[in-house]
This record gives structure tokens, C-alpha cells and sequence, in this order.
């Protein structure tokens, strides 16, 4: 009791200047804090209940919180053919090494300790969408959006060409299209590689895979032939009903978390994501989207080990990786 009321008394120093920390001292009711006797049934019982209910509200806030993102990305006019030539060619323009951002991908084992797989750099959309086109909404289209992403595409790789890959601790992971990987700028990336692909993790978007599967096992087999490792990523329980993710035979396969596991259907989805896992392998499997622990013990339950989102970045500060960040050129 002394050790918590320790730090109960440090707690209450930081609002010091609220009267909801003064205490009455004719009264002993203590109204800025609640204790609970864990050996005695009833207490146990109202302290559980209490940190259930703030367990709820905390994901509860979560989802609120992602639906707040969504619909500010749906704000503006629609991304159009008309609109897209002139936000292309600001992008050709601009200096993006400020907008990279980065998060982790990590493996977590059942006794929660946690092992870094690589870190995926990818320029932010909010930034983008700031610097230039405040008003527009650039997902309103999927295919327009995917042509946007190719300037994208190649604005990282001529941050990533100034890297000193020798010295790259961290793996890293970058989202490319297909057809970037096949172009003359990723073959500038991979001489400034050199004999560290196995360094670099390249993700593909399912959308694009599918819109030119030959292109895409081109690049794939080249990929892993000269040692990169490649990942299929956007991938959702409705799209697993309609193809086998092994066949594309990648290292990697990741699986964006979602309110489609939970709720009625669960038992159902859980049934057809295990069966992925079966034909592919659970070192395969990467669960994206991450946004709570909920999230992490229900992949640790199907096999899944690997983990990526919002929560796994709290967790990676947590264990104090979150200081290593990959270094990142500043001039492009």
C-alpha cells in the first residue's frame, strides 16, 4: 500500500491546481482516487468491472477515431481525370523527404515480447493532400489514385537512392506498383542497393497485381532472385473468397484487421483466414490495421506472429525501439 500510494501522491501532484485533488480531512472519502481490496470478492469483482468498462470505452474511441479519418479523407471534389494532371505535376515538384513517415512491423511472440521484422517507409497522403490539393478527395477513385501513386513512387526512390545501405540497421519496406518495379528508376535504386536487397522488403497492393498478374510474376521472381523479399498487401476477408494468396507466392502476405472480424460472421471469418494461414504458412502471415490488443491476441490465436498498425507503433516505443529510426535523406 505505501509503494501505491507513492505514486498515487506523484499522480496527484501533476493536477495539484484542481480541487479534485484536495483532500477533506474530515472526511475519508478521497475523491480524486478509488481503492479496491483484490482479496475481498466484492471489491474485486467493482475493480473488474470498472477496468472492463474503461477497456470498451478506450476501443470504443478507437473506432470513433478511425471513422474521423475516413471521413476527412472523403472530403473535397473527387479525384478526376481533370484534376489529376495539374496534383501530378505539383508532386513532380515538391520536396516529400519531410512527408516519409514510417511503421514498424513486428513479431510478437505469446510471452509479448517483440521482435522488429523491418519498418515501412511510405510518403503520408494527409501531407500530401495539405501540400497540394487541400480540396480534393484523392480516394474517390482507386485506378486514378493507383496512377497518383506512380510520381509517388518515384519521389521516394530518389529520396532512397542517396541512402547509405551498407550502414542500414533496420530492414526497411517500400510500396511500390509493379510497373516501378519493372521501370528504369528502381534499377537505379538497386545499383545504390547493391548487396543489401535482403535489406529491403517491396509490398504490392492486390488491385494492382490483379490489374496485370503477368507484370506482376515478372517482377516478383526478379525480385526474389536478386534477394529483396516481397510482400502482397490489401488484402480483406471479402477478396480472400476469391483467390488462393499462396499462389502468388510472395514472403510475405499481409491482412488489414478489421470490424469484418468481429461480430456475427466472426466464427466464419476466423474458419476462412485460418485456412489462408494453412495453405501459406503462418511465418507468411502479417496482420495489418492493428489498432488494439484485441487485435494481437486474436492473430496470436490463429498462428499469426507478425503484427503492423497504430498499437504495434505504441509498442515498439514501449520496448524503446522507437528511437532507432532508419536514417532518411533530407535533400529530395
Amino acid at each position: 500500500m505505501d509503494d501505491v500510494d507513492s505514486v498515487l501522491e506523484k499522480a496527484r501532484g501533476l493536477f495539484s491546481e484542481d480541487p479534485l485533488t484536495e483532500l477533506d480531512e474530515d472526511s475519508f472519502e478521497d475523491r480524486f482516487s478509488t481503492w479496491y481490496d483484490l482479496s475481498n470478492r466484492e471489491d474485486f469483482a467493482d475493480f473488474f468491472s470498472v477496468i472492463t468498462k474503461l477497456a470498451v470505452e478506450a476501443e470504443q474511441r478507437l473506432v470513433e477515431l478511425a471513422r474521423q479519418r475516413d471521413k476527412e479523407q472523403q472530403k473535397g471534389a473527387p479525384l478526376e481525370p481533370s484534376n489529376l494532371a495539374e496534383i501530378n505535376r505539383k508532386l513532380s515538384g515538391i520536396r516529400v523527404a519531410d512527408m516519409i513517415k514510417r511503421q514498424a512491423c513486428l513479431k510478437v511472440s505469446q510471452g509479448g515480447e517483440g521482435q522488429l521484422i523491418f519498418y515501412e517507409l511510405f510518403i503520408s497522403m494527409d501531407d500530401v493532400r495539405a501540400r497540394v490539393a487541400p480540396n480534393t478527395n484523392l480516394f474517390a477513385s482507386p485506378w486514378l489514385f493507383q496512377y497518383l501513386t506512380e510520381t509517388l513512387d518515384k519521389r521516394l526512390i530518389a529520396v532512397l537512392v542517396e541512402e547509405e545501405f551498407d550502414a542500414l540497421q533496420e530492414p526497411l519496406s517500400i510500396n511500390l506498383n509493379v510497373s516501378t518495379v519493372l521501370s528504369r528508376d528502381f534499377h537505379n535504386l538497386h545499383r545504390a542497393v547493391g548487396d543489401n536487397a535482403r535489406k529491403i522488403v517491396v509490398e504490392f497492393q492486390v488491385i494492382d497485381i490483379f490489374s496485370d498478374m503477368k507484370s506482376y510474376a515478372y517482377a516478383c521472381d526478379s525480385l526474389q532472385e536478386r534477394g529483396y523479399r516481397v510482400v502482397v498487401d490489401g488484402l480483406n476477408p471479402l477478396s480472400m473468397q476469391y483467390f488462393e494468396p499462396a499462389g502468388l507466392k510472395s514472403d510475405f502476405i499481409k491482412i488489414a484487421w478489421g470490424p469484418e472480424f468481429t461480430g456475427e460472421e466472426e466464427d466464419r471469418r476466423i474458419e476462412e483466414v485460418r485456412q489462408v494461414i494453412a495453405a501459406a504458412g503462418k511465418d507468411t502471415m502479417i496482420l495489418g490495421r492493428v489498432d488494439s490488443e484485441k487485435a494481437v491476441k486474436w492473430g496470436l490465436g490463429l498462428g499469426v506472429s507478425r503484427f503492423q498498425g497504430f498499437f504495434i507503433d505504441k509498442l515498439v516505443q514501449v520496448i524503446g525501439r522507437g528511437k532507432r529510426a532508419p536514417a532518411i535523406a533530407k535533400g529530395a
